[in-house]
């Protein structure tokens, strides 16, 4: 049962890390995901962030992801930020 899963965690952080590499070509200004019929030889792979960063824009063909995931630590700071309101002084004299 551990075993599957930790392969379980393993695959969908594999896949997590494809799911956020698109290709550009040299002169074009789109971003393309992997087999898109457009992506020429010239292809380059390239982090989702920075293709948006240096605007490209995505592909309206092979509709690549356009959003980029945040990590858990945005939630780990919301949850902290929960925790913090409800163990207020005021939240505690009321209590």
């Amino acid at each position: 049962m551990k075993k599957s899963l930790l392969v379980f965690v393993f695959l969908s952080m594999a896949i997590f890390a494809i799911a956020q590499t698109v290709f550009i070509t040299k002169t074009g200004s789109k971003y393309y995901s992997d087999g898109c019929r457009y992506l020429s030889r010239s292809c380059i792979p390239i982090s989702l962030s920075d293709a948006r960063s240096e605007g490209y824009e995505p592909c309206s063909v092979c509709n690549p992801p356009t959003y980029v995931y945040k990590r858990h630590v945005t939630h780990k700071k919301k949850r902290h930020a929960v925790y913090k309101r409800y163990h207020h002084k005021s939240v505690k004299k009321t209590l």
